[in-house]
């Protein structure tokens, strides 16, 4: 077969996959193209060189911009290389001018139709960010793009800020597509309850095909989930997948995904700090608002107890008035009508005096108190609480007539 082979051949293929190599130099991975029945589990890998690279510009008068050649179909001119294993490989020499859209595209456009008549194409977009970070599930086949979250994630969990599941799966392969739909099953039953705070993540490092991830079973369960769902694919240079185009963030390498989880911690931080804030900032407002009451309540009370207090001493002087005017009557009612009874009224003071005990007092002509009804005569003196007094005369009576 070694022998059987020609120097150059002519090939159309599909590109699957394709790894950049520096400035205009990349590997391909092909497949056949469809049209052609053959098993889909056939693969070639193809090196195009920088050198080839020039020469294919220079034939086509334009700039290439390789990243276009993936899920296309397209003729190679290719030298095939024998490895030391025994595999062949096939550096590409040259690329036909006219290239067309290979079955992996239409099936991704299908895939996509589908997913958008099941309302599942944005069903993520439209899920609101986790507002407070605590538990991220991870799928991830083994390699160093898990190794570059791990670290980030372990810590975190360590300090108690996060709860991070490991659920390693297979990104291609035989069989890959069923265990990446388990998982994902496997991850909303574990957010179950507490979608507004979790997060799912697809990690993979580069350097290896991630073909389930253009499933469109892999699509329509990451549709259905209502956790947040990132995808974090390293050093993709193909289109996105279709898990890229239905997840809730699109990531271009594990770092990236390990950036996102530090935002979203740091926004939980800022949101709790600015919530305790506001919380102290209404217990302040609130404790003043207190005082305040407390302060009217208070002054309102006073107020209340001076005009109490206003109206008791109106109320008592009403009372003290109408007492003097009440002995000033008992006092006439007890000389009787056939005494001959002469007031006269006595000096005014220059000064009055009040009487300590707030007592009416009749006393004689020499200050002596009168004590009952038959001393009352002659010219008596009668002095009010407030120091007011009355001079009165009055006749003598006779015993016989008081009643």
């Amino acid at each position: 077969m070694r022998t059987s082979l020609p120097r150059s051949l002519q090939l159309t293929a599909t590109v699957t996959w394709m790894q950049l190599r520096g400035h205009n130099s990349c590997e391909l991975e092909l497949s056949p193209s469809h049209g052609v029945a053959s098993n889909l589990s056939l693969r070639l890998r193809a090196h195009l060189s920088v050198a080839a690279y020039d020469a294919i510009t220079v034939k086509l008068g334009r700039s290439l911009d390789l990243t276009q050649l993936v899920h296309r179909d397209i003729t190679l001119t290719c030298t095939p290389v024998w490895l030391p294993d025994g595999r062949m490989r096939l550096t590409v020499t040259d690329i036909g001018p006219n290239w067309r859209v290979s079955a992996v595209e239409l099936q991704r456009a299908q895939g996509l139709d589908a997913l958008a008549r099941a309302g599942l194409l944005d069903a993520q977009r439209r899920l609101p960010q986790p507002t407070h970070l605590e538990r991220i599930s991870v799928l991830h086949p083994p390699g160093q793009g898990w190794e570059d979250v791990a670290g980030t994630l372990t810590a975190l969990e360590g300090a108690g800020l996060l709860q991070v599941d490991s659920l390693p799966c297979p990104f291609d392969g035989q069989g890959a597509v069923a265990q990446v739909v388990e998982r994902l099953d496997a991850a909303a039953a574990l957010h179950r309850g507490r979608e507004d705070r979790g997060l799912v993540l697809m990690v993979r490092g580069g350097g290896s095909p991630a073909r389930a991830l253009d499933a469109k079973e892999v699509a329509g369960a990451i549709g259905t989930l209502t956790v947040p769902v990132a995808v974090a694919v390293g050093h993709r240079t193909d289109a996105p997948t279709l898990a890229d185009l239905t997840a809730w963030a699109s990531l271009p390498t594990p770092s990236e995904a390990r950036h996102l989880i530090l935002t979203l911690l740091e926004g939980s931080a800022m949101r709790a700090e600015e919530a305790w804030r506001r919380l102290m900032a209404s217990l302040d407002d609130l404790d003043a608002r207190s005082r305040r009451t407390m302060i009217d309540r208070c002054e309102a009370v006073a107020n209340e107890a001076e005009a109490c207090l206003a109206a008791a001493e109106r109320r008592a002087e009403a009372a003290s008035f109408a007492l003097e005017r009440g002995l000033e009557r008992a006092l006439a009612a007890l000389i009787p009508a056939c005494n001959s009874v002469v007031v006269s009224p006595a000096p005014i003071p220059a000064q009055r005096t009040p009487s300590p005990d707030g007592l009416v007092r009749l006393t004689d002509q020499a200050g002596r108190p009168v004590a009952d009804a038959a001393t009352a005569s002659g010219l008596l003196t009668l002095t009010f609480g407030d120091g007011r007094s009355i001079s009165v005369r009055v006749e003598p009576l006779d015993p016989t007539t008081l009643h």
